[in-house]
């Protein structure tokens, strides 16, 4: 009974709430400033000599340039550069659909002074207030296809400064090349780029799956870090240390900078915005500036957070799918999973078929425990008389303590361990929450069809037909478990069925059908 509502407790615990998230921990190694101080590393070129307004009258011939949408497009994504500022507008998954329409990764309608997608900053005034209205030439790079070209390059400048930047898309995959120079008066500055404000477009239908526990990530010293809304609510934090990635994250979809040689620093925000017209909160967003040195080359990959794509753009991006405590028992998991999909093609096969192979391995474990419930059943005719001995007496009086002794004696005598039926659901439970934590995580699940009316398994049973079929494999479970425990215990344990089956309705098909055959493979080895 213990374990049975613990698991349940940590099941809902582990669940994550819709947005806005909860706060999390903030790594001690980072400093917090205030809101209202500037942000770091302002000014960026501090070291040039000249004044503001003597900077102003640095002779140059100004880019003359209309603003413009350019498409850039290959297999698996279609991104819309905007001219003014060299922004990305879109970014649309070929490969991933939302009620019909392609899933959307940036944010569309947000204000305009909430920053731009991938936008570059130097952290002095003057200069950001130049960039944010430039106009860039575009110059085409190539053909990936007869659609759209495979790259294309941003040319900017004026009153002393010039930028340059370059954009290459193979023919397919999710991560795109790019090459930033920012110039002052021909020497190279450091500068920042945007990530966010916020992500996935809130018109999706599928938007709060997709993107829920919305989070900024980071890689550094071979573990991922993560900062949500809740742990920016004091007030933006600054990464001193370098970073291999930084990354925009999300519950299946995620998009960042990555930089092999190191990204020097980056400073993470949480900007305030009334709420839209359909909206009856604040939203919450999240951003980042992420530092860079002018001319280096860095990679942006904009996609899902499927384990193989993550691993073929970076070894380290695995680290983005957060699996939890449970990692060690999630990552073979998934690996099985995947590898059973390859032979039977469909996701809700293969979770059964590794769901009898997990019950298969811990049949040991079950069968003691059966065998250890069946003799506590055995002796709890005993057990009643020994209490019906001590029955009138107080419960402070010493001689109940004589109760406790012969009950011990009685199960030393015939072998019994009081706790082996409690024991043996411990050590299941891990894979329980391994097994949930992996359904939950995994971006394949997504979309994927079982049978029937479960065309996919990420989200509910739409009839609720699996989750009333396993609260009744539950009760049958129940009947052929040799019962135990007093009148009161026994009766808790049959209103579990139906708090597990309400528990469960909204749960992903693909996790209840987990529980229901692990019921059913159960019963059988029972």
């Amino acid at each position: 009974l213990i374990a049975m509502v613990l698991s349940m407790v940590i099941i809902y615990w582990l669940t994550p709430s819709p947005p806005p998230p909860s706060e999390g921990t903030i790594p001690p190694s980072e400093e917090i400033s205030k809101p209202a101080e500037p942000t770091p590393r302002q000014p960026l070129i501090a070291e040039r000599q000249q004044s503001a307004s003597q900077a102003m009258r640095v002779e140059m011939t100004p880019t003359q340039a209309v603003p413009q949408i350019t498409l850039l497009q290959n297999d698996n994504l279609s991104l819309r550069w905007n001219s003014v500022g060299a922004t990305l507008q879109s970014a649309q998954l070929h490969n991933y659909d939302s009620g019909g329409a392609k899933v959307e990764i940036i944010p569309q309608a947000l204000p305009q002074d909430l920053g731009q997608p991938l936008s570059i900053r130097t952290g002095d005034s003057l200069l950001d207030q130049i960039l944010e209205g430039a106009v860039y030439e575009v110059e085409e790079l190539g053909k990936a296809n007869p659609r759209a070209p495979s790259g294309l390059t941003f040319y900017y400048q004026n009153r002393g400064v010039e930028v340059k930047r370059t954009i290459r898309l193979p023919a397919e995959g999710y991560l795109l090349e790019m090459e930033t120079e920012v110039l002052w008066e021909g020497r190279p500055i450091p500068f920042t780029i945007t990530l966010g404000p916020g992500l996935g477009d809130r018109q999706l239908e599928t938007y709060s799956v997709d993107f829920a526990e919305p989070a900024a990530a980071y890689y550094h010293d071979g573990a991922a870090n993560r900062y949500t809304v809740g742990d920016l609510e004091d007030g933006t934090v600054r990464l001193n240390s370098p970073a291999r990635w930084v990354a925009m994250d999300s519950q299946y979809f995620t998009y960042l900078v990555l930089v092999p040689d190191g990204i020097k620093g980056a400073v993470f925000s949480s900007p305030k915005m009334e709420p839209l017209a359909s909206d009856s909160e604040e939203l919450p967003l999240i951003a980042v500036e992420v530092e860079l040195e002018s001319g280096i080359s860095h990679a942006i990959f904009i996609g899902p957070k499927n384990y193989e794509i993550l691993g073929e753009a970076d070894t380290t991006l695995g680290e983005l799918i957060d699996y939890g405590w449970f990692a060690f028992l999630v990552k073979p998991l998934s690996f099985a999973l995947r590898l059973t999909y390859g032979y039977v093609h469909n996701y809700g096969w293969a979770i059964i078929i590794l769901t009898f192979f997990i019950n298969l391995v811990l049949f040991p474990v079950r069968y003691k425990q059966t065998v250890s419930m069946k003799k506590m059943a055995e002796l709890q005719p005993r057990m009643k008389a020994i209490q019906g001995k001590y029955k009138k007496m107080k419960k402070e009086d010493p001689r109940r303590q004589k109760m406790n002794e012969e009950v011990m004696a009685m199960y030393k005598k015939h072998g019994v361990n009081p706790l082996g039926g409690c024991l043996p659901l411990l050590v299941q439970m891990p894979f329980l929450f391994a097994f949930y934590q992996m359904l939950w995580k995994s971006i394949e699940l997504r979309g994927a069809p079982f049978v029937g009316w479960i065309q996919d398994l990420s989200q509910h049973d739409p009839y609720y037909v699996t989750p009333i079929v396993m609260g009744i494999s539950m009760i049958a479970q129940q009947k052929m478990t040799p019962a135990s425990g007093d009148a009161t215990q026994r009766r808790i344990m049959m209103l579990m069925p139906v708090v597990f089956t309400f528990f469960f309705l909204g749960f992903s098909s693909g996790l209840v059908l987990y529980f229901l055959f692990s019921n059913l493979f159960g019963m059988m080895f029972q």
